[in-house]
């Protein structure tokens, strides 16, 4: 699939009022470490989420489980103990998780685990039980278990959704390949070597070889994302997804090369990086090509924690920057 949309723009000054912007396409903000990132998405899911209260007295949110999602986690946790408006809206909030393998619930790896560990715990006090909706990866029946949560999902909206990009620009857990003109659905998925490197980077002590990672995952897919109706916020603060940040977000293509270019079709897009990640997309703005030494300096950056891969993906960085019709020098 490929489609045209408005380039994203950027700004590195503090984050500004964002509705009146909604429709311009994805707004690019660089932040210069992950808790000012998170902070600002923070308050702009908050804000939102207090408005469609106050508006018809519910909302829905979707939030990714990942290391990307923690400062945003930490920042928002502190917004609702200290907001009682934050916190009657939340209570009239359904949500929902993005993706998981298929584990058990208290299994250490799954990602249910992680969110009611990490995002949900602390501030469980303030959610309704019944609007707390974690996807059944360990069910019986898989197919209907996906069938049943996707139909959930489209019936409350979603309103908002905190997400991230793979360091192959996945989303979720629907990976480059799968189609992005599909109908809205949750899915099965076999993992890519690419997205088995990374769950082995984001959780090291859990995944210490690539044969303790699960083979298959459950995911929404991207039309199923794209239906959130508000607000889509796009956290990514490691350096390692650099690669991914720019083929993502250097122009106005989208192609399944890259499932996490179709963010640059939603009208409530917001896209929140690191100086970390943001170094390679900046200079493409600037200087229009990548240069040799910026896929070297990629290349070490997806490479870095097994250092004798180092120059192993730089034709796969190339190729996917050709079909993302991002210029490379040379």
């Amino acid at each position: 699939m490929s489609a045209k949309h408005r380039v994203p723009t950027f700004s590195l000054a503090a984050p500004e009022p964002l509705d009146e912007r909604m429709a311009n396409g994805a707004q690019v903000y660089v932040y210069p470490d992950a808790e000012q990132m998170g902070l600002a998405t923070a308050v702009n899911i908050a804000a939102h989420q207090m408005r469609l209260f106050q508006e018809r007295g519910a909302s829905s949110m979707m939030v990714m489980a990942a290391p990307s999602a923690f400062a945003f986690y930490r920042a928002y946790q502190n917004l609702v103990f200290s907001s009682p408006a934050l916190q009657r809206a939340l209570y009239e909030t359904q949500i929902f998780q993005f993706d998981d393998y298929a584990l058990p619930v208290h299994h250490p790896v799954s990602f249910r685990f992680l969110l009611m560990e990490r995002f949900l715990s602390p501030i469980a006090r303030f959610c309704d039980p019944r609007k707390v909706h974690l996807f059944q990866a360990d069910a019986p029946d898989a197919d209907r278990a996906c069938r049943e949560y996707g139909e959930t999902i489209l019936s409350a909206g979603p309103d908002l959704q905190v997400k991230g990009v793979g360091e192959d620009g996945h989303w979720g857990f629907h990976q480059p390949g799968i189609p992005l003109d599909e109908a809205p659905k949750f899915i099965r998925v076999k993992l890519s070597e690419a997205n088995i490197a990374q769950q082995m980077r984001d959780h090291p002590n859990l995944f210490p070889a690539p044969d303790r990672v699960p083979q298959y995952a459950y995911t929404a897919n991207v039309p199923l994302f794209l239906r959130t109706r508000v607000l889509i916020e796009d956290n990514v603060p490691q350096p390692s997804k650099a690669f991914a940040v720019l083929a993502a977000y250097g122009n106005d293509v989208v192609k399944d090369r890259v499932p996490s270019s179709a963010l640059k079709g939603h009208p409530g897009a917001v896209v929140r990086l690191t100086s970390a990640s943001a170094w390679a997309l900046l200079e493409y703005r600037a200087r229009g090509v990548v240069s040799s030494d910026m896929l070297r300096r990629l290349d070490a950056s997806l490479s870095g924690f097994e250092t004798h891969r180092i120059g192993q993906s730089i034709e796969m960085i190339r190729k996917t920057l050709a079909e993302m019709e991002i210029p490379v020098e040379g």
